[in-house]
């Protein structure tokens, strides 16, 4: 019988805001353990919360073997990779020194709103080892500032937000940031005309979920995917390369998959140069379907490994984003909930808080609109490109530019 040990522990330091002032100090400090044994190609799991022996678990995973669930596939080993990716200097005293120095300021120079929710120092250790000679470590730790922010004389719930995250914490350029945006909110601009503007938006997560979904190896394979049957085709701009990161310092987490496999260069493409080269998948859907595994598998620390998504990551084409707009007007957008992709691939939202932006600076803040494209056009010919974001709001983040048509 085989046996693979998955610890994941997770210490959280957080100082709780409400109006501008700490409320309140909390630390979180949990360890969760999984156990897996393998036998006759079934699986069988157990977890807990907390440090549980692990002999306990072991005992309970074996019993568990009893559901008959098949896993005839073949479990890493024989690797070492250990990463402490984490150069975040700051103890919880220094982070309520911060927390109280960055209200302070907010306070005395942008007190037409309120900032609430949380600034908060995360520490995090994940190990996956097994009886074969696997042996992965991943240790990190980051800042997460996250603030709400609502004008006082606003009737809205919200009106935008405050955030970095981050491994380092460089006070100069954050204020650099934060005192222009905030300041922008009170300079009220019209949108530019024309029915078509460069939009340009922070991680795009709409765009990331739908190509988690239409990437998805099984998806694919049963014909409910968007890209069914189109392997090997030119769908996208030429200059789009989008694929599986496991790069911890891009991602904020394990450098391996929940099947313990760790990617070369930590990088497997699924699109190269507007290319689709490949869908991703875990061990069970790639011998189903007969298609490349790419190390994609999720789960829980205590569940059986499946295929519900992976960490898609574009990698950055361009560099000046002024250089790209050629002096029009931009729009950034800050807060869009409420926006979609149908399965067919058309997208639409609504845009809460945006700016006026020149590529460089942000200039005022814009009215409420709405904007739509389709897939094909957003990664196609309304593509402006993958940048690195110019803003100090998380560490390795990206601003991806589109032209959307917009409705006033």
């Amino acid at each position: 019988m085989k046996t693979e040990f998955i610890t994941l522990t997770n210490k959280e330091t957080a100082a709780k805001i409400v109006n501008s002032k700490i409320d309140a100090v909390r630390v979180k400090d949990i360890t969760k353990k999984g156990v897996r044994v393998y036998n006759n190609g079934k699986i069988g799991v157990s977890g807990a919360i907390g440090n549980i022996p692990n002999e306990t678990l072991v005992q309970h995973a074996t019993e568990n073997l009893e559901a008959d669930i098949e896993y005839p596939y073949e479990i890493e080993s024989n690797f070492i990779d250990h990463r402490n990716v984490s150069s975040l200097k700051m103890s919880s005293e220094s982070l309520l020194e911060t927390a109280e120095e960055v209200l302070l300021e907010l306070r005395n120079t942008h007190d037409t709103f309120w900032f609430s929710e949380k600034i908060a120092v995360n520490e995090v250790t994940y190990t996956y080892q097994n009886s074969e000679g696997l042996d992965l470590i991943y240790e990190d730790s980051w800042i997460e500032l996250g603030l709400i922010l609502k004008e006082k004389k606003s009737a809205n719930l919200f009106d935008g937000f405050i955030q970095y995250i981050g491994r380092t914490f460089d006070k100069k350029r954050f204020w650099d940031f934060n005192h222009a945006y905030l300041t922008a909110y009170s300079n009220q601009v019209a949108l530019p005309e024309g029915d078509k503007l460069p939009v340009f938006m922070l991680e795009a997560p709409e765009l990331l979920g739908f190509m988690n979904n239409s990437l998805n190896g099984e998806r694919y394979a049963t014909g409910s995917s968007i890209f069914t049957g189109k392997i090997g085709e030119n769908l996208f701009n030429e200059k789009i390369v989008l694929g599986q990161n496991f790069n911890p310092s891009k991602t904020f987490a394990p450098h391996f998959d929940s099947e313990g496999v760790v990617l070369k260069n930590d990088t497997c493409h699924l699109i190269e140069n507007g290319k689709l080269v490949r869908v991703f998948t875990d061990k069970k859907t790639a011998n189903q379907y007969k298609l490349p595994h790419t190390g994609a598998a999720s789960g829980a620390y205590d569940g059986i490994p499946t295929l519900t998504g992976t960490r898609l990551r574009f990698e950055t084409d361009s560099t000046s984003i002024p250089a790209v707009l050629k002096g029009k007007p931009a729009v950034l957008v800050v807060a869009s909930a409420g926006g979609d992709f149908t399965p067919e691939g058309s997208f639409a939202a609504p845009i809460q808080v945006s700016f006026l932006f020149d590529g460089e600076k942000i200039i005022g803040k814009l009215p409420e609109f709405s904007i739509r494209s389709h897939l094909y056009k957003m990664l196609g010919e309304d593509y402006i490109g993958t940048f690195d974001n110019p803003f100090y709001i998380a560490e390795n983040s990206q601003l991806h530019g589109f032209y959307m048509t917009i409705s006033r």
